[in-house]
């Protein structure tokens, strides 16, 4: 069987994004990679045994694109409200927060957040499905 171990994510600024992801949502580097036209650095915290690889092509200058195809990577917390508060009151600008719902019954509760090349990170209320 199969074990997903990192996410890939290209970044034009490595600090901002390695600031970023610690302060949001508290990963470090754990292993990092470097060679002369890039970097590689593994994110992750206690929660986690799967990683975000930033990858840095050194000397680029234009943002990457993501076109038609990315959507998002996905953390689950366990209090959504706070960590929309939390985020906010350190200037990252979480989206609303969203509630998807089949008739009556909650499925989830959720807001987007923007890294700072623009990926979408989905914060999920640790509930039913999404543990």
């Amino acid at each position: 069987m199969a074990k997903v171990i990192h996410v890939m994510l290209r970044c034009l600024d490595l600090a901002a994004s390695k600031a970023f992801y610690k302060t949001a949502f508290g990963l470090e580097p754990a292993h990092e990679l470097d060679f002369p036209d890039f970097t590689l650095s593994y994110l992750r915290n206690a929660e986690n045994d799967m990683e975000i690889e930033l990858t840095w092509n050194k000397g680029r200058q234009e943002p990457y694109t993501h076109g038609d195809g990315y959507g998002h990577v996905a953390v689950c917390v366990d209090d959504l409200e706070a960590e929309h508060a939390r985020l906010t009151q350190a200037g990252l600008a979480p989206l609303e927060i969203k509630r998807f719902q089949d008739g009556d019954r909650l499925l989830a509760s959720f807001f987007f957040i923007l890294d700072p090349d623009g990926y979408k990170i989905e914060v999920l209320q640790r509930h039913g499905h999404y543990q």
